[in-house]
């Protein structure tokens, strides 16, 4: 694959071939080693919808830290919450460019927060009140009308991204 998702048509690969809806596909795993009996593989459209979802989370991000007079290098933490976060290897997370390039240890999973807030919410008022003043301080902003989120958006819609000096660790 290269830098913008396309599967490379002159590598000579028994896994890679022409699928069903025109395009091609790479074959992950062959039908006779699945428990479905059909092979399981990536396709093209389905590394373009990953190439908009990871290029729309990191400019989002990156766009956050900028409104905030911030870069990625000033934040110490970084909480991935919920199912999105279950199952995530924040390696490949940050080899694709969804997830800043950063020391890895300042990633940290804190399951389902929102059921664990309910939760607390429900079973103390001082929290419901402490809830309620973080809730007073957070600020609403429409990315979809900021000029430059495109611009991030675009430059994020390649394998890690257009400027690989935000992505230091990543080996091409």
């Amino acid at each position: 694959m290269n830098k913008d998702g396309k599967l490379s048509r002159s590598i000579r690969s028994n896994c890679l071939r022409q699928g069903v809806d025109g395009g091609l596909e790479f074959v992950l795993v062959p039908k006779d080693r699945t428990a479905i009996a059909a092979d399981i593989v990536i396709t093209e459209p389905d590394i373009e919808n990953l190439k908009r979802s990871k290029g729309a989370i990191y400019a989002a991000a990156s766009m956050l830290i900028k409104k905030i007079g911030l870069k990625f290098d000033d934040i110490k933490k970084i909480y991935i919450a919920g199912g999105f976060g279950t199952l995530l290897d924040v390696e490949n997370a940050v080899t694709i460019g969804l997830l800043p390039d950063l020391p890895r240890e300042k990633f940290m999973f804190v399951g389902n927060s929102s059921v664990i807030g309910a939760r607390e919410i429900l079973l103390s008022y001082e929290t419901m009140k402490k809830a309620e003043q973080v809730a007073g301080k957070m600020t609403y902003i429409e990315l979809s009308v900021e000029p430059a989120y495109m611009d991030e958006y675009i430059a994020g819609l390649f394998f890690p991204h257009t400027d690989i000096t935000r992505f230091p660790t990543v080996k091409l």
